[in-house]
């Protein structure tokens, strides 16, 4: 019990602190990309990760969950948790002006449970965001001498619950599949207001509810070393997943709201199911480690400029792609090192072409990355990833956005179904 006990207080502590920091966040808003497609796409496999480029897929550590590769989870041995929270704030400017917006947000959790280790056999389940959408653009206009201000406001976004399992085969090739339960609800307003009383002011909302299921195939090959007889280095491995393309349903659902100076009015209007094409990815990536460096590179891509709505496709989306590159400095493992010689550095870069294409300008983003690992008892360590990129530009009246993230995950792990030994 005690041993339960403090593997579950630190995840109550930060789930705490999560929904204070929320509260005290919440309304800031993000970034104005956010209202095409599904959102922006959350590129997060852990806080370790995300500070060394944000590249995992070739990766294997018995210390780390990686969330974009199952078949990496057959080298964990112990059962394995990880809670993350995410601040993310956007410098936003326009042809007109500038404003910072920020947000915090609770970004997943994830436990890991060997059930035949020597096998390489882990089942994992969590649920992480895929995508969110969060802004809130205004824009003045004018009729004639009416004039107006219109308000486009949208919250939400897309949420996966996980449930995979790995396993090795032919000693150094890892494999792992995974089922996706795509869900979550998209929330869009628009509000018209006028400067004259004369005028009703109206809102309208539309809420989406989206469901879906894919899978995840993993696989990481770790004989490099051994395969071109490599002795000064402590392993050698390239990993690739595919996510196979899903059909979301979406139930949409409308509210009006007229205003008058002396009444308001409403009225709901439930739509048809409308069908979205989910698009297929996949990635590949490469893993060099020694005693005391880690060095690791990915390709991800994702196939958006096949999303379509009801059979229509949206000319804002296209196809999207990534590349991370970055490294880590391991720490000390003498018991008798000093905590700043146990602390983990990590360094990395990264472009992201991303899904967005507004009014033919391609929105790309180019970021650095930076982090630490923390140990703060037994294997529970914080690991906090920094990233600073910019995207997106001024031309043809879009926005360009400085992005700051700050991404903190707590980890930990237990011995849960060991054997006592006899006397």
């Amino acid at each position: 019990m005690k041993s339960i006990r403090n593997t579950f207080l630190p995840i109550i502590s930060l789930f705490l602190f999560v929904s204070l920091v929320t509260r005290v966040q919440a309304g800031n808003g993000g970034s104005g990309y956010s209202r095409y497609g599904l959102g922006d796409i959350n590129h997060f496999a852990s806080s370790r990760f995300s500070g060394m480029g944000g590249a995992s897929i070739g990766s294997l550590s018995n210390n780390s969950i990686n969330q974009f590769n199952p078949a990496a989870w057959s080298s964990l041995n112990r059962t394995r948790y990880e809670v993350s929270l995410t601040y993310q704030g956007f410098t936003s400017t326009d042809w007109q002006k500038s404003a910072y917006l920020s947000e915090t947000f609770f970004n997943g959790f994830m436990i890991t449970l060997p059930i035949l280790p020597r096998n390489g056999m882990t089942l994992g389940l969590g649920v992480t965001p895929f995508s969110r959408i969060n802004y809130h653009v205004i824009m003045p206009g004018s009729f004639n001498d009416l004039q107006y201000r219109s308000e486009y406001i949208g919250t939400g976004g897309l949420s996966r619950g996980r449930l995979g399992l790995s396993g090795i085969i032919f000693t150094n090739l890892h494999l792992g599949i995974e089922f996706n339960y795509l869900f979550g609800t998209s929330n869009y307003t628009t509000k018209q207001k006028f400067d004259s009383s004369i005028y009703s002011d109206a809102e309208v909302l539309r809420s989406s509810d989206l469901k879906g299921v894919n899978l995840t195939f993993g696989a990481i090959y770790s004989g490099f070393k051994n395969l071109f007889n490599i002795t000064n280095i402590k392993s050698f491995n390239a990993g690739l997943i595919f996510t196979t393309s899903s059909s979301l349903t979406s139930q949409e659902e409308k509210l009006y709201t007229f205003y008058t100076p002396f009444i308001t009015s409403f009225d709901t209007l439930t739509s048809q199911v409308k069908n979205i094409d989910f698009p297929f990815s996949f990635g590949f990536g490469l893993s060099l480690s020694t005693e005391r460096i880690l060095l690791v590179t990915d390709f991800h891509f994702q196939n958006w400029g096949s999303y379509k709505v009801n059979g229509i496709s949206v000319p804002e989306l296209r196809n999207s792609y990534r590349l991370g590159f970055g490294g880590e400095l391991l720490p000390k493992k003498e018991p008798s090192a000093t905590l700043f010689r146990m602390i983990t550095y990590r360094l990395g870069f990264f472009f992201n072409a991303t899904s967005f294409q507004i009014k033919t300008e391609p929105v790309d983003e180019i970021g650095i990355t930076g982090g630490i690992g923390i140990p703060i008892f037994g294997d529970t360590r914080i690991d906090v990833g920094l990233e600073y990129s910019y995207r997106g530009t001024t031309l043809q009246q879009l926005q360009q956005d400085n992005i700051i993230r700050i991404n903190i995950t707590l980890s930990g792990s237990e011995l849960w179904f060991e054997r006592p030994e006899r006397d």
